[in-house]
């Protein structure tokens, strides 16, 4: 199991993920099980009432792997960008 500490927001108590397996927002390599996973914690992100919250957090703390408000890392690479910018987190 993999075990991730990060700083604490207290958002993130309310995050779907909270009571899920940590391993699954952490899909490893790019092979049609990895993708699977990916798919998976996004799905569950998708439902997740702190989802903005949590890729704000990914953002601004240069979250570089994993699933984090909903998005991959290669996701999360051009909303970075146009954060760096702009300030702002916009997605889609």
């Amino acid at each position: 199991m993999l075990k991730m500490e990060f700083e604490q927001e207290d958002w993130m108590l309310e995050g779907s993920c909270a009571y899920s397996e940590t391993d699954l927002f952490f899909p490893v390599g790019s092979s049609m099980k990895a993708m699977k996973q990916a798919n998976e914690a996004k799905a569950i992100c998708m439902e997740c009432p702190v989802v903005t919250e949590c890729l704000e957090y990914a953002i601004r703390t240069n979250q570089d792997s994993g699933i984090w408000g909903g998005t991959t890392e290669d996701e999360r690479k051009s909303i970075r960008r146009q954060y760096r910018k702009t300030g702002l987190v916009i997605t889609g």
